[in-house]
């Protein structure tokens, strides 16, 4: 699990570097905006690789929508680990009400991340690649638990309760002998896309 080895690094620079300078917003509120107006393009991003030219390419149209459920806002740049995963989390939220969740479903393992033959930095960015794979592996180990999480609501006891049932198994998407710190918050958004696709197939 090498790739494992970058995940506390893109935390810390996922939380300094948002895709634009901002006071602090309720960007669940602005991805939930998102996904009721372009689902269309949320699943194009959603089926792209982190940090490649796909990837920017739906990044640009979502941005539009992005700025106008942001105060209507002109946005410009590119989505970043964490609008994208935010947008993941509302996606997979709106498909609870409609489709039930399999928790037997084995997950995808790597889903549509295989890197053989593309370049990082150029085809996509291995840390954001690092942080797919490991959500891959923590609903892979407890499915059950993510999906609780995701249903929760944060901050409320449920999530406290989802969270406490989960950490154990974190240990299993470690590799021995690293240092792992997330936040309550990131841990939800770790697993959003992995479960997405999950739900999607």
């Amino acid at each position: 699990m090498r790739y494992l080895l970058t995940i506390a690094g893109l935390l810390g620079a996922a939380t300094a570097l948002p895709v634009h300078a901002e006071k602090e917003v309720d960007r669940a509120a602005i991805a939930e905006c998102v996904v009721d107006n372009d689902i269309k393009d949320v699943r194009t991003l959603l089926n792209t690789l982190p940090g490649s030219p796909e990837e920017r390419k739906a990044g640009d149209r979502i941005m539009v929508y992005y700025g106008g459920c942001n105060d209507n806002k002109v946005m410009a740049g590119q989505i970043a680990w964490r609008e994208r995963a935010e947008i993941a989390d509302a996606a997979l939220r709106s498909r609870f009400g409609g489709k039930q969740f399999d928790a037997a479903s084995p997950a995808r393992d790597g889903w549509k991340l295989a890197v053989a033959g593309k370049t990082a930095g150029t085809d996509y960015d291995a840390g954001s690649a690092s942080m797919r794979q490991f959500g891959d592996c923590v609903v892979a180990v407890a499915p059950g638990a993510a999906v609780r999480l995701a249903q929760s609501s944060r901050k409320s006891d449920e999530e406290t309760a989802a969270i406490a049932a989960l950490a154990p198994t974190l240990n299993d998407c470690i590799a021995p002998g690293q240092n792992f710190k997330v936040k309550r918050a990131d841990l939800r958004l770790i697993v959003a896309e992995p479960l997405y696709h999950m739900m999607a197939k």
